[in-house]
């Protein structure tokens, strides 16, 4: 089965620069044992060299720029075999093969709601926990309800594309949580049973100087 990897480049989602997406493509080539194809839908395509595969994309306009990541499930991207979504924080520590070949359709993180209880955010839209997006992986032309159905009115109704996702993705499984710890958990190597460590704060950039051992598994 063919594997397509998949990341996001949004103008508006700092701080992020190119040098994620290609250090992420780089950590992908470390991690994956098979042939894949690693593609960045972006709406500044004039950014990348062509050692980064683009599809040009438009931002979702009048909502917060990641519920433009719903735009990964567009029927019109026409995604065939397996389809491996990262978000660009993401930090690769081990094999991915365990994830790519999860047993279901569609999986994510799994996130239950203890990880954050709270209803509503500061927005006063309501937070359903279930999935973190960080990390997904699915059957490619599947799941494209999840970008057909949506519509401005979910943005202005829900915390964000996660809670969009819980509610939706019916079929989705959850990944345990131990192949994805925060970095916030993490001590440094060894990293146990972690597959991909979720950066979020400090992101990538700032961690590195912080800690010292990040820095030769980001940037390759």
């Amino acid at each position: 089965m063919s594997l397509t990897v998949v990341c996001l480049f949004i103008d508006g989602e700092y701080p992020y620069t190119p040098e994620y997406v290609y250090n992420l493509k780089a950590m992908c080539a470390k991690w994956i044992d098979r042939p894949h194809k690693f593609v960045c839908l972006t709406d500044q395509p004039w950014m990348f060299t062509e050692d980064i595969y683009t599809i040009p994309i438009q931002r979702i306009e009048h909502c917060f720029a990641y519920w433009t990541k719903l735009k990964v499930f567009d029927p019109k991207r026409q995604w065939e075999g397996r389809v491996l979504y990262l978000d660009l924080d993401t930090l690769i520590v081990a094999p991915l093969d365990q994830i790519i070949d999860y047993p279901a359709e569609m999986a994510l993180t799994d996130d239950p709601p203890y990880v954050r209880p709270k209803t509503k955010d500061a927005h006063g839209r309501k937070i359903f926990r279930k999935f973190n997006s960080s990390v997904m992986v699915w059957d490619g032309g599947t799941n494209t309800h999840l970008f057909e159905t949506w519509n401005h009115e979910v943005a202005q109704t829900y915390s964000g594309d996660q809670c969009w996702l819980g509610l939706k993705a019916q079929k989705a499984a959850g990944m345990p949580r131990e192949w994805f710890p925060r970095l916030s958990e993490v001590k440094g190597p060894p990293f146990g049973e972690a597959k991909v460590i979720l950066t979020k704060e400090p992101k990538n950039h700032v961690a590195v100087d912080r800690y010292p051992w990040l820095g030769p598994l980001w940037r390759l």
